[in-house]
């Protein structure tokens, strides 16, 4: 397949905007789902919701003795209201795919209906992945493969929308892709008093500030030479001018590629947190998780889909550096080997340049083109 007809093009658009009219968060999938079922049931293609709430299965293909291949979607939304004035504008009040997710969506619906369509002459199986709450700190791809959605599966590819990136346009990243994520939330208590008597208080702020400073310098200290990140986005406490605060709370994303060195990290942040608490005799609460494991994309396998793309007429390959941002694909990635790839989803001459997680985002669709072709001739070519 080296072109996309109009007729393609147009399904693909339709059900791109029907998703984008019914953004929904995390789990609570109801409508996104009932689209995505109701299109494989019109292509009668089989699928399974086992392996956790608002997570489809499908699949397409079921010979024996060829290799099976997966493709992922996710399909959550954000909590932001639409301020792009479109036909097919947000009817979910303060909800909005302002991420894409609705486009890799819409994507995956039309790469079920040609391969549906191909099955006969496809080399390998393919399994569709629509998953869930990837923008969430729970992890629906986490869910799913912990599940067993991927027992059979030898190689998953997935794709993402970039504004920078032109239409007609794939980006590529071998190896490090995007960085793993631990959001916390440092919690410290101390006492109330007048603020004339402090004395007979525990400042909160005092423990919390000194927190702020040293847990930078640690990390710092630890990291070397290795990339990071490590952001406060919030730091609240107190409430009058006249009272001791008793509680602060910080939460923090902390962003890495190097798994052991973020566990070291998060050991002397607890040694460092304990200590302060202690000397001023108040006590802390410190919660974390990896909610994302680092992107690696497989070095082969994206040799393999460049080798692809450079067959199709009028697509162009780009590299993309590694970025700090996370994704949960991530956890896919964690059990077999994959790829995530982006495709160009900006247009200067159109305006639409915002990036995502922005109440004005919005997307070319003529670039959901570019990666349907790549999916498709992915599995037509796999070997």
């Amino acid at each position: 397949m080296k072109t996309v007809s109009q007729e393609l093009f147009q399904y693909m658009c339709d059900t791109y905007r029907a998703l984008h009219q019914c953004p929904e968060i995390g789990v609570e999938l109801w409508q996104t789902t009932a689209i995505v079922k109701a299109q494989l049931d019109a292509m009668g293609i089989p699928y399974t919701e086992q392996y956790g709430q608002c997570s489809v299965v499908a699949t397409i293909g079921h010979k024996e003795g060829v290799p099976t291949i997966g493709f992922r979607a996710d399909m959550d939304a954000l909590p932001i209201t639409e301020a792009v004035d479109v036909p097919y504008k947000s009817q979910n009040e303060g909800a909005m795919h302002a991420c894409g997710h609705d486009s890799h969506t819409a994507i995956m619906l039309t790469v079920a209906k040609v391969l549906k369509a191909k099955e006969a002459e496809l080399p390998c199986n393919v399994k569709l992945f629509f998953q869930p709450s990837e923008e969430c700190a729970f992890s629906g791809a986490k869910m799913m493969v912990d599940n067993g959605c991927l027992e059979g599966v030898e190689a998953v590819l997935a794709t993402h929308c970039e504004a920078p990136l032109q239409p007609n346009t794939i980006g590529y990243c071998p190896g490090d892709c995007m960085a793993a994520c631990i959001p916390m939330k440092l919690k410290f208590y101390g006492k109330s008093a007048h603020a004339t008597i402090p004395q007979n208080g525990i400042d909160a702020i005092a423990m919390a500030v000194e927190s702020y400073t040293r847990l930078k310098e640690m990390v710092k200290d630890e990291a070397g030479d290795r990339p990071y990140i490590w952001s406060v986005g919030q730091f609240t406490g107190g409430e009058v001018h006249n009272i001791i605060c008793d509680e602060v709370t910080q939460q923090i994303s902390f962003r890495f590629f190097d798994e052991p060195f973020a566990l070291r990290v998060m050991a002397k942040a607890e040694e460092i947190c304990r200590e302060i608490a202690q000397r001023f005799g108040g006590r802390y609460e410190l919660e974390w998780k990896i909610s994302a494991v680092a992107v690696r994309n497989d070095e082969k396998l994206v040799e393999k889909l460049c080798g692809v793309v450079e067959k199709l007429d009028g697509i162009k390959l780009q590299y993309v550096p590694r970025r700090n941002s996370s994704e949960d694909f991530a956890w896919f990635l964690r059990e077999v080997p994959g790829v995530l790839f982006r495709y160009g989803s900006g247009d200067i001459t159109k305006g639409i340049v915002e990036t995502a997680h922005n109440p004005k985002f919005r997307i070319n669709e003529e670039g959901m083109k570019a990666a349907l072709l790549a999916f498709v001739n992915f599995a037509l070519e796999y070997k």
